[in-house]
């Protein structure tokens, strides 16, 4: 006769194991894509953080004149709530910080592949994500085919995503 709590016990395990296998599939794919968002945006959050104004200095370097300004920042800081300028502050230094994080991250790539010899495949990644090449122009660039650099992205994008986010990027068996 079949024992049906042992049998429940076995599906229950079968179910947790197949379960932690796609959560950890599906971890890697997160890594991936947040690496990919990151630097589809990495210009973006560099000029954000190049243009955004934080405090009255910024606003005083970025308008010019501080006297001719003064009732209009007077107006700015009597009718702005402190919340919402300290979430700018913070979106701010998120950003600084973030952009410092890819930039050591970019380093230990490019040191990575140029002793590997695999620089043309660090070169593919910074000319699509920084300079905004296309996959063509790229594989003109680096006199090689049109679907190679599109490969040699993913794969350093993969490689990125680790140097970025850490443990949580590798699937682990």
């Amino acid at each position: 006769m079949i024992d049906i709590e042992t049998t429940i016990q076995e599906a229950v395990k079968v179910a947790i194991k197949e379960y932690d296998k796609e959560k950890k599939i599906q971890g890697k794919r997160n890594a991936f894509h947040n690496t990919k968002l990151l630097m589809k945006h990495y210009n973006d959050l560099k000029e954000h953080v190049r243009r955004g104004i934080s405090d009255v200095k910024e606003l005083e370097s970025s308008r010019g004149d501080f006297e001719e300004l003064k009732n209009e920042i007077d107006d700015l800081y009597m009718n702005t709530d402190e919340l919402f300028i300290e979430s700018i502050k913070k979106s701010k230094s998120k950003s600084i910080i973030m952009i410092a994080h890819i930039d050591a991250a970019l380093f230990a790539l490019k040191s990575k592949h140029k002793n590997k010899g695999t620089i043309e495949k660090y070169l593919a990644l910074e000319n699509y994500f920084i300079k905004e090449k296309t996959y063509e122009e790229i594989s003109e660039i680096l006199n090689c085919g049109v679907n190679t650099p599109r490969r040699w992205i993913n794969e350093l994008t993969n490689e990125l995503g680790v140097y970025l986010f850490g443990i949580d990027s590798i699937k682990l068996e």
